[in-house]
């Protein structure tokens, strides 16, 4: 379970740490332009119960005219700080840590992206080792050592790909096919916006706060190796790293367990574009026509023979000498 998980969350992480950069947008295509009236109550996202005594959250209050999913995406990038902010930079180095602490998981991740669609995500997870998944323009692939390395192909490439793409913020039509403003919910704790989302990389909501604009998160099936997987993803804290408001601590929910990953330092300085060159293993796969290779043997422990990778043929003992 630990290790599906892992492997699970980097899939997540990758695609969050995008959203960390920017906001979901500025103008759809297919975004609805006029006011749309709810036909239901809201919904609340789990609030936690009221200490005894404390005075009880104050009802939503839907407002008579909401505005429309463009004017919510456009608000939004104004409040991370506008869009020349966001094209003011080619390159991205993000670092932090992953962390899921009902399971004692935690690991270093560090998130490296190049206009116009270089990307490279690593993590180091303790007792886990090292789990990267990177994309050079064309090839995506995912590397761990339980799984061995694997080349990314059908719907979660082409999220890759989207993901991949340093400015698709500013597009949110490369993303959503449709967007349309449910209305006012509670997520979170805040007061947010609902927009109903759909696209390629599936269906589910968007929710950017009422009193600030910000992306506060998303509710949605992500593709990942292991197939479609509903996750919940929340910003719940925001910092400014050179002009741009990002989402420094953000919770994601997936597979019942609820993982935090903290932000502690952007870096806009230039990457060399060797840094996203394909691994030799990788490589060796594109070669080969491959679409996996199994990990390596681990190594030995307190003198004890190493264990083979999953599927590999056990070598026989060499005979003994007289």
């Amino acid at each position: 379970m630990r290790t599906t998980l892992c492997i699970l969350l980097l899939s997540i992480a990758t695609l969050t740490a995008r959203a960390q950069d920017g906001a979901f947008g500025a103008s759809p295509a297919k975004a609805d332009e006029k006011p749309v009236t709810p036909t239901a109550p809201p919904t609340k996202d789990a609030p936690a119960s009221p200490e005894p005594g404390a005075p009880a959250a104050a009802p939503i209050v839907q407002p008579a005219n909401l505005p429309s999913a463009s004017e919510i995406f456009k608000r939004s990038l104004q409040a991370i700080g506008g869009e020349a902010a966001v094209r003011k930079h080619t390159c991205m180095r993000m670092e932090g840590t992953l962390a899921a602490a009902a399971m004692g998981m935690k690991g270093r991740m560090v998130v490296q992206a190049l206009a116009p669609n270089l990307f490279l995500t690593s993590i180091d997870m303790d007792g886990i080792g090292s789990m990267k998944q990177g994309f050079d323009g064309t090839v995506g692939w995912t590397s761990n050592p339980m799984m061995g390395t694997q080349l990314l192909e059908g719907r979660t490439l082409d999220e890759l790909r989207r993901s991949a793409d340093f400015y698709r913020e500013l597009d949110p039509g490369k993303v959503w096919k449709t967007a349309t403003v449910k209305g006012v919910t509670e997520f979170g704790g805040t007061p947010c916006y609902e927009i109903a989302v759909d696209g390629d990389m599936g269906a589910g909501s968007l929710f950017y706060g009422v009193a600030d604009g910000l992306a506060r998160g998303m509710r949605l099936e992500v593709e990942t190796p292991m197939g479609k997987m509903p996750t919940t993803t929340r910003m719940v804290e925001y910092k400014p790293f050179d002009g741009l408001l990002i989402a420094s601590k953000t919770e994601i929910e997936a597979m019942g367990a609820v993982q935090t990953m903290t932000v502690d330092k952007v870096d806009f300085t230039p990457i060399d574009a060797k840094v996203f060159e394909l691994p030799p293993d990788v490589k060796a796969l594109v070669a080969s026509g491959k679409r996996s290779a199994p990990p390596a043997a681990r190594p030995a422990r307190n003198g004890a023979a190493a264990k083979p990778a999953p599927g590999a043929t056990p070598k026989p003992a060499p005979a003994s000498t007289p």
